[in-house]
């Protein structure tokens, strides 16, 4: 399954191949049941560098404002918002990981 999304910001890397991300997957939470949800912690539970930290936002390799690189994700009117700094190499990893495991499942989403 495909999700739609979009960019608020277009991708760039630096001249360290660093690439600050601010996307949006289309997800329809409106219509998430608890099985959904449950669906989506198991797909971020897989991706790569995740970290466990049950009073924040879903995370990986690092946090905001305490490492050099970091990706969270947040449940947004608008979608599930992926935003961060990582190199290329590991954004290309962690998002071909997020778009496999998302096809697993049949989440509810709309064009965008």
């Amino acid at each position: 399954m495909d999700i739609c999304f979009y960019d608020n910001n277009e991708l760039a890397t630096n001249e360290q191949s660093i690439v600050f991300i601010d996307r949006v997957y289309c997800l329809n939470f409106h219509e998430f049941s608890d099985g959904t949800w449950e669906q989506l912690q198991q797909v971020y539970s897989v991706l790569p560098q995740y970290l466990l930290k049950e009073t924040h936002c879903p995370m990986w390799f690092g946090e905001e404002g305490l490492s050099s690189n970091y990706l969270y994700a947040s449940v947004e009117p608008s979608g599930l918002q992926i935003v961060g700094q990582v190199s290329l190499q590991q954004w290309e990893s962690w998002e071909g990981t997020f778009h496999a495991q998302l096809s697993k499942f049949t989440f509810p989403s709309f064009e965008c």
